[in-house]
């Protein structure tokens, strides 16, 4: 496919044998500012472009309108679209067929219910979107990456987003089922209504006990026990599995076979990608939620003085626990079954030895400060016998 920076229309077609049409795409910048120089410096650095495919003297474009009937879909003077700034042709190749045939097939793409121009959306349905498309649709080849990246990166990003919200949605609503109340169920759907989505933590504070029961910051619904334990390392985990995967995805679209559409394997290896990392956070989340079930029950059976030695303990010790579970979610030892579960039997052991260590240290804690506690009220004691027997003294005194 070759590109040129020539000035717009002044594009001559090659003399083709007939039945041969040649197949082009124009890029154009955005016109951002309405000063032309300024324009095509700011859409060029940002990567905002838009597309049109010429064939047959004609541009074929797609744009958005109100109008839930009829198609986004429209054609112009090739290269001279005045809504944006010409910058590069693109020779995209050759295919056989009229010029009747041609457009045809690019007006029964054109018509489909895909391309109503009331379902266009600048980052995931955009022209260069149908560009693309009328492009396989025509000779097989999808236009060059980097003409629609930016959007494409901005809808990557958005289908992320809208698969880990709706995976933990499922997943917190088979959790509250199981560990809440008769009303938590409801109390979470009104929550995740009423509240914008939370930030995700790092570090080791997941399996506070302290953090993951009580009341919500905003709206006050009751907590589930773990509710923000299983939030958290979902969160986290589905993160780290998404971009450990990286490499492999990108491995997998570079080896994509010829005749296949890159854009429909691509597609295929994100749900794959999501999927697994939706699976990986659903696991990691019940192990470690159930662990924070646990260190609840165990923290309200500390004493008082030995609480913040039981926090700092526990915090040191089941932070590699968390990072160890998530590992192993990660890395596919599924199903991941959580402590108490059928199968967690090892999990339930690494967490039996980190409350023991926890309650180890309180229990420390609690007996250092009851005996420094015994000693400052023993080294009182003399002073307080020493105050008594001159009292006794100079009240002897005064009676002789």
């Amino acid at each position: 496919m070759g590109g040129t920076n020539a000035k717009p229309g002044e594009y001559q077609e090659p003399d083709l044998p007939e039945g041969q049409l040649e197949v082009r795409l124009s890029v154009y910048k955005l016109s951002m500012t309405g000063m032309a120089l300024v324009d095509s410096m700011s859409a060029g650095l940002a990567g905002a472009y838009h597309s049109g495919t010429v064939i047959a003297g004609e541009e074929w474009s797609y744009g958005g309108h109100d109008d839930e009937r009829s198609t986004g879909c429209y054609r112009s003077t090739p290269e001279t679209n005045d809504e944006y700034i010409f910058y590069k042709r693109i020779i995209m190749g050759r295919i056989n067929g009229t010029r009747e045939q041609v457009l045809r097939k690019a007006r029964s793409l054109a018509m489909l219910p895909e391309w109503i121009g009331s379902r266009y959306d600048l980052i995931e349905h955009n022209c260069n979107h149908f560009s693309s498309d009328l492009c396989w649709h025509l000779m097989g080849k999808r236009i060059p990456d980097w003409v629609n990246e930016t959007a494409d990166h901005l809808a990557k990003q958005r289908r992320r987003k809208r698969a880990e919200q709706g995976a933990l949605d499922v997943a917190l609503q088979a959790y509250v089922a199981e560990h809440g109340s008769p009303n938590a169920k409801q109390q979470q759907q009104q929550q995740q209504q009423q509240q914008p989505p939370r930030t995700p933590r790092n570090g080791t504070t997941a399996m506070m006990p302290h953090s993951s029961d009580g009341q919500h910051v905003n709206g006050g619904q009751q907590s589930v026990p773990g509710h923000r334990a299983f939030v958290d390392t979902f969160s986290t985990t589905f993160e780290l599995s998404w971009a450990r995967g990286r490499d492999q995805r990108r491995e997998l679209l570079s080896a994509c076979p010829e005749g296949e559409d890159p854009l429909v394997l691509s597609r295929e290896v994100e749900k794959n990608a999501l999927d697994a990392a939706a699976a990986a956070a659903v696991a990691a989340a019940r192990a470690v939620a159930a662990a924070a079930r646990a260190a609840a029950v165990e923290r309200a059976e500390q004493p008082q003085a030995g609480l913040q030695a039981w926090d700092n303990a526990w915090a040191r010790e089941s932070g590699p626990l968390l990072r160890q579970w998530r590992e192993a979610a990660v890395s596919g030892e599924l199903p991941l079954a959580a402590p108490g579960e059928e199968g967690g039997e090892a999990r339930a052991e690494q967490l039996g030895a980190a409350l023991a260590s926890a309650s180890a240290a309180a229990k420390s804690a609690a007996d250092d400060a009851t005996a420094a506690a015994a000693a400052a009220l023993a080294a009182s004691q003399p002073a307080t016998t020493e105050c008594a027997v001159a009292a006794d003294s100079e009240s002897a005194a005064t009676t002789s």
